[in-house]
């Protein structure tokens, strides 16, 4: 019998451990981001269960069973949380192309948290129990779907892996009428949003494992097309044109010539290299 305490003292000195993970923070304001509607859904469960697990922690479930299941349920806590960190620091058309991908981590997430919880719900008190059926219910209610204009800009862009073409002349028609159409779907359609997009990929770039070739390749295409096809994106807004403000278009612009050379550049010396 002490063995058998001695035992479930461990699994909760263990799920204490995993509780600490719940410290992550959600960037929460990724309004303007790709996704916003499946990290929405996904952070109202994420502060759902947080709150019961408090609860369930001070229960202290006399079941091992259950003291597993919420050591897992903090783990999975705290992937769902790095999800949406993620999706918070990605390049827009990274996540357009990645959005299956990510819906179906939610979903994932989402199963795990039912199965979890209804491990738990057995092994403890009627009023927690009940609880944990609300967000049980909610959990099996949540629905997890891509916006049209996520969608639509994956489409195009996909397409461009797909198709092959003849010359390069079609290539470049292309690739500016899919980049056109996913940067205009996805917002990025001034300078400034080109820069900030631009910078994302580089800092995704930075990071990027060396074990990933096939990531790293679709960044550096990424790249490549907001670069060269730049003057066909950028669409300044009417309306408010201060001296401050076309001081930074022009400043932008400016930028944005140079790494359009810079571009060029690397591109010919690929080419010569072949």
């Amino acid at each position: 019998m002490s063995c058998a305490v001695s035992e479930l003292n461990s699994t909760f000195m263990m799920s204490r451990n995993c509780a600490t993970v719940l410290e992550i923070p959600i960037i929460s304001n990724c309004k303007d981001k790709v996704h916003h509607s499946l990290c929405l859904e996904l952070h109202k469960l994420i502060d759902r269960i947080s709150l019961v697990i408090l609860d369930i922690e001070s229960a202290r479930p006399n079941c091992k069973l259950a003291m597993e299941a919420l050591c897992s349920l903090n783990l999975t806590l705290a992937k769902a949380k790095s999800l949406i960190r993620d999706c918070s620091k990605c390049s827009k058309l990274y996540l357009a192309i990645t959005s299956r991908r990510i819906l179906s981590k939610c979903q994932k997430l989402r199963n795990a948290f039912e199965l979890y919880l209804t491990e738990i719900q057995g092994a403890v008190t009627i009023p927690l129990a009940d609880k944990i059926s609300a967000i049980l219910h909610d959990l099996r209610s949540a629905k997890f779907s891509l916006e049209f204009a996520e969608e639509e800009a994956r489409k195009v862009l996909l397409s461009l892996f797909e198709k092959n073409f003849p010359d390069k002349a079609s290539m470049e028609k292309e690739e500016l009428e899919a980049i056109q159409i996913a940067t205009s779907r996805l917002e990025i359609k001034s300078a400034f949003s080109l820069l900030v997009e631009k910078a994302t990929i580089k800092n995704q770039l930075d990071e990027v494992n060396e074990t990933n070739p096939k990531e790293k390749e679709l960044l550096e295409y990424l790249l490549y097309l907001l670069i060269k096809y730049r003057k066909s994106i950028c669409q300044f807004e009417d309306g408010d044109h201060s001296p401050k403000h076309d001081f930074h278009d022009q400043s932008f612009e400016h930028e944005l010539v140079v790494e359009e050379a810079l571009c060029e550049n690397q591109v010919n010396d690929e080419v010569r290299d072949l």
